[in-house]
């Protein structure tokens, strides 16, 4: 009887490094569908109104301004976005005493009543 366990251990030993390679396509592919998924949820022309209020830090453009010390938004992945407004908005991130930035953007996120606030302002980030 041939030793099926042995050959397949020698087979993936072998072919480990395009293993590891499509497994991590596969990785992407489902990051980036959960990613679209989302943004199918977002309205853009809702959101718009939204992101004025976001504007007068991270700019009307969405590229961030180091004198207020606040990242560029434009081009983030809309999964991640929504997380971290997710995480702001729950006290999740800035609610560390010595987190000052942070503790602004937690005040900024609640202003977003809801989470189809959440998901329509980041729509229209991605439009940016």
């Amino acid at each position: 009887m041939p030793d099926y366990l042995g050959l397949k251990l020698e087979f993936v030993m072998k072919h480990k490094t395009k293993i590891t390679l499509v497994f991590l396509q596969i990785v992407a592919v489902f990051f980036l569908a959960t990613s679209f998924a989302q943004a199918q949820d977002g309205n853009a022309e809702a959101g718009k109104g939204l992101y004025a209020v976001c504007s007068g830090c991270h700019g009307a453009d969405g590229m961030g301004m180091e004198a207020t010390n606040s990242p560029r938004l434009q081009g983030q992945l809309e999964s991640y976005l929504i997380r971290q407004l997710q995480y702001f908005k729950s006290g999740i991130r800035g609610s560390h005493k010595d987190d000052t930035y942070g503790a602004t953007m937690k005040g900024m996120a609640a202003t977003l009543p809801h989470d189809q606030a959440i998901r329509d302002v980041v729509a229209y980030i991605s439009t940016l």
